[in-house]
């Protein structure tokens, strides 16, 4: 699984963050996405809450 993030489309509102911090997180002031720390389920229900449509999850 690859999620990947617009930050064009991104308005900021830290559902991700809050949701998975283990594999939505914020290093160096870079948003950082790690997706071999939670199942794929997990992953694919925050991505499915982002208000903006930033997130996106693309299959290998």
């Amino acid at each position: 699984m690859k999620v990947t993030w617009d930050a064009n489309k991104c308005c900021h509102a830290g559902v991700c963050v809050q949701s998975l911090p283990k594999v939505f997180k914020i290093e160096d002031s870079r948003f950082v996405i790690d997706t071999d720390n939670a199942s794929e389920e997990l992953i694919a229900d925050v991505v499915n809450q982002c208000p903006s449509g930033a997130l996106e999850v693309h299959e290998k």
